[in-house]
């Protein structure tokens, strides 16, 4: 049947949709997952039909520091409890929160510590998880970049995960923390059509007032603010800015950091925003579940002043380029990436009427001279 209109939000008029915005039980996978089946089946319960999780919700986030000075019993402490508590894609686990999806009905954004499933690797990730209504794990992203100190706990993400999901309550995606900052990263977000955007972050936290790095914002100054709010605006989307909380008594005596831990600033910041850049609700401190109705005239309006990749794009002038095919990956995956640029190089050779063994030799010959 031939569609007769362009919807947005899947047609809806409104979405009520959800922050969890509350502790887990710090580096406790078991425990933090009943408390994330709870908060879900609570949000649902309210309304909700996407409930939102920060930053690597499960099962924690590195609020500690280290260095070569560091002490090595607390270190390898610090480090065993890391990589248990980190997060196997898919598992158990995964299909615990899909399960909670399923039986409320609602779409679930995870932020979690993933430790890589190949059996040669242990590399942990800084990853979102994105669950539909039927349980289901849509997919996932990766943290690109991990941000300064962040380097020393998780590795890099790669480009083939940048994308939107296509629901029935709208095109879901999105980006973490310090990706932010990454203007090609939105771009490539804004390009996908995205109209909800998760934002995730470890807590609302000032960088300028000290006496450490980061301490919690209490004037609006953090940085996260602003840049998601610009981004609503500039890709005319919501966005659910969801900044964690980590509750002192939620972290085990047995933890070896637990006295040094930096977690004055996790105290919450959540905001939503509309996608005119302005606040639907707030920055909002304490554990709470936060809800906001999104109205989808808000995107449709916008959308006539400035349609960023539309009438504003200038495709004539710009482009964006997004590597998805060729990311490198130890492994079947690598192989996998090579495989998916041989086959692009054969429909570029057989649209242009080239012979695609000449096209691939040519390509082989000038990997092996940038070698």
């Amino acid at each position: 049947m031939p569609k007769t209109h362009k919807p947005v939000l899947g047609g809806r008029e409104k979405v009520k949709v959800a922050i969890a915005q509350i502790s887990p039980v710090f580096l406790d996978r078991e425990a933090s997952i009943a408390r994330a089946v709870a908060a879900i089946g609570e949000a649902a319960k309210n309304g909700a039909e996407l409930v939102v999780f920060p930053e690597v919700w499960l099962a924690g986030y590195p609020y500690w520091t280290e260095g070569w000075d560091s002490n090595i019993p607390a270190w390898i402490g610090g480090r065993v409890m890391f990589r248990d508590a980190a997060v196997l894609v898919p598992s158990d686990d995964t299909d615990r929160i899909g399960a909670a999806a399923r039986q409320h009905n609602v779409y679930v954004v995870m932020g979690c510590n993933e430790i890589d499933s190949r059996a040669e690797s242990s590399t942990i990730y800084n990853t979102l998880l994105f669950f539909g209504r039927d349980g289901a794990l849509m997919g996932k992203h990766r943290k690109l970049m991990p941000t300064f100190s962040e380097r020393q706990f998780w590795g890099m993400g790669d480009g083939h995960d940048i994308k939107v999901f296509e629901t029935d309550i709208g095109r879901i995606g999105g980006l973490i923390c310090g990706e932010h900052v990454m203007t090609l990263a939105r771009a490539a977000m804004i390009a996908e059509g995205e109209e909800i955007h998760i934002a995730v972050f470890p807590g609302a936290f000032a960088l300028h007032t000290g006496p450490r790095l980061e301490e919690l914002d209490t004037t609006g100054a953090f940085w996260g603010h602003s840049s998601v709010r610009a981004h609503a605006f500039e890709a005319g989307a919501f966005v659910l800015s969801a900044c964690g909380i980590q509750d002192p008594n939620d972290v085990s005596d047995e933890f070896p950091h637990k006295t040094t831990m930096n977690i004055g600033y996790a105290q919450g910041g959540s905001s939503i925003i509309a996608p005119l850049g302005i606040p639907m609700v707030e920055p909002t401190f304490g554990s709470k579940i936060i809800y906001a109705e999104l109205e989808a005239w808000m995107k449709k309006a916008i959308s006539a002043i400035v349609d960023t990749v539309g009438h504003y794009g200038r495709p004539d002038v710009f482009k964006l380029l997004i590597r998805q095919d060729e990311w490198r990956e130890a492994g079947s995956q690598g192989k996998r990436a090579s495989s998916a640029l041989a086959d692009q190089l054969k429909r570029s050779a057989e649209k242009h009427d080239v012979d695609e063994r000449k096209v691939i030799s040519a390509v082989e010959r000038m990997a092996q001279a940038a070698e």
